[in-house]
């Protein structure tokens, strides 16, 4: 049995109305109206409500078609977006793997440099070390005092000045080595993007060396002073060890002091760069991480807009059938 064409028209009008994607496209007021007229329909039918409803799908229609080009466009555009962050995403994580393959490969070797740096640095300072010269100043001491001519206590003067060059030779090879290494460790760092290092001022041998020397005229000037033949041994060596010892020893402490603080300051810049540099490292995985988290939110927005477009294309079936009712 046909139904009358205003409780067709009603009951079509309705279920549009009541379809998922009605909410989405008509704002409260145009709802509160479609819901007036599906009253006037139902109870009061007139040639005015039909009017009114067919000028009311003809406008939900024009909807319904801003509405898919919306969505369309919105679908490009994430597409879009999607293909370029990961683009973004893979090139970034591409660089940031090789720059984290050399950076290992760089913090491997500093780690190799550094325990080879410590164990030289100890031999270095253990020469440097308050032994060494007590030894040979207690050595040549009692050569002084057991010398049994003038020229066999000169000689053991100049003994222990030739033997402590001996000593500072061996420091200075022993500097060279270390020297050889920390340049080796900035220059491989400096090969790095984002290092430009300078390792700390070393200590200036050339500067001690001279003072060595001056030390070794010096004592030979003292043995040269006619009044020490009437010297006897023990007020000479009293006197030779305030003249040459004492300095001799405050030469080697205080370059003891100065090459302590500059291994132990000769790669601190490096360390803390590494750190640096991992930090940065690590804040570039977190970008990397979150370009490809806003991939997986525009992928959700993708599925949202199918979802958005299924339900409008059934609106608009609906609409297009209210349409068909009214005759426009």
């Amino acid at each position: 049995m046909t139904q009358p064409r205003h409780i067709e028209l009603a009951t079509a009008l309705e279920a549009s109305l009541g379809l998922p994607g009605a909410p989405e496209l008509f704002d409260p007021q145009q709802l509160a109206q479609a819901r007036q007229l599906l009253d006037a329909l139902k109870n009061s039918p007139t040639d005015a409500a039909f009017a009114e409803a067919g000028a009311f799908a003809k406008i939900a229609s024009q909807l319904v078609q801003q509405r898919f080009s919306a969505l369309r466009h919105e679908q490009d555009t994430l597409a879009g977006m999607i293909g370029k962050n990961r683009e973004v995403a893979g090139r970034l994580q591409e660089k940031l793997e090789t720059d984290q393959r050399q950076s290992q490969e760089a913090w491997k070797s500093f780690n190799i440099a550094r325990k080879l740096i410590a164990q030289q640095g100890d031999a270095l300072l253990d020469s440097l070390g308050d032994d060494h010269i007590e030894t040979l100043v207690a050595g040549n001491l009692k050569e002084i005092l057991g010398s049994p001519t003038t020229a066999a206590l000169t000689q053991a003067m100049h003994t222990l000045i030739a033997q402590a060059a001996a000593l500072f030779e061996d420091v200075e090879r022993l500097d060279r080595q270390i020297k050889a290494l920390v340049e080796a460790v900035y220059g491989r760092f400096n090969d790095l993007p984002g290092f430009t290092l300078s390792p700390p001022a070393q200590p200036n041998l050339d500067n001690y060396r001279s003072a060595l020397q001056q030390l070794d005229r010096k004592t030979g000037e003292f043995c040269r002073r006619p009044i020490h033949l009437l010297t006897d041994k023990n007020s000479l060596a009293k006197k030779f060890g305030l003249e040459v010892v004492v300095p001799l020893r405050g030469l080697f402490t205080q370059l003891w002091t100065e090459t302590d603080r500059w291994l132990k300051e000769s790669i601190a810049p490096v360390q803390v760069q590494i750190q640096a540099q991992k930090i940065a490292l690590e804040k570039r995985e977190a970008d990397i991480f979150m370009i490809r988290e806003q991939v997986v939110t525009l992928e959700v927005r993708v599925k949202e807009a199918v979802v958005a477009l299924a339900r409008l294309q059934e609106l608009e079936a609906a609409i297009g059938l209210v349409l068909a009712l009214t005759g426009v």
